[in-house]
């Protein structure tokens, strides 16, 4: 700042600690070789000293209620907002035939998110796995019990081809009476 005009017009953001580094060193460089611009910037000084240890009035009473009536009438008054930018896409997207895309690919998502964390967490063994040897050893207990089943299954089997016999040896003695 090397003129007195320049630095007036800076003066304010130069008392209120506004400006930059380099410019406030400018301007106090200034002011120390300019003594008029230095009275103006005492004089500001002072000035917002003494504004700033003034007491802040409050509203009147009746302000507020005033105040609120104000903004209903003025947003009553103004234009409605339009839709946001995602209200006209669900909007584009609701008049497509077929299943809406928006619900669906947050059922997706969602059903997605729940199959992740049920894999991530199915993936963490609470103790120790057993061996292979247990694994065996299981698969034999189970066939060894199901053994017992099988046998009775294979008796019903022969049962049941006894009475089909029985059954094909009447038709047997059937077929020649008719032919």
């Amino acid at each position: 700042m090397s003129t007195c005009a320049e630095l007036r017009d800076r003066l304010p953001a130069l008392v209120d600690g506004a400006l930059d580094p380099a410019a406030a060193g400018h301007a106090a460089e200034h002011l120390a070789a300019c003594p008029a611009c230095a009275a103006e910037a005492a004089r500001l000084r002072a000035l917002l000293e003494r504004v700033a240890g003034l007491p802040v009035p409050g509203p009147p009473p009746d302000f507020w209620r005033e105040f609120e009536g104000s903004v209903r009438r003025r947003v009553a008054a103004g234009p409605a907002p339009g839709p946001s930018i995602w209200g006209r896409l669900a909007g584009r997207l609701a008049g497509r035939a077929g299943p809406r895309p928006i619900p669906t690919l947050v059922a997706a998502s969602v059903l997605g998110l729940v199959l992740a964390i049920g894999l991530l967490r199915s993936d963490r063994a609470t103790g120790p796995r057993p061996g292979p040897e247990v694994l065996i050893s299981s698969q034999e207990l189970g066939i060894g019990q199901d053994l017992d089943l099988l046998e009775q299954l294979d008796l019903l089997e022969d049962v049941e081809v006894l009475e089909r016999l029985d059954l094909l040896r009447s038709l047997d003695a059937v077929r020649p009476q008719m032919g």
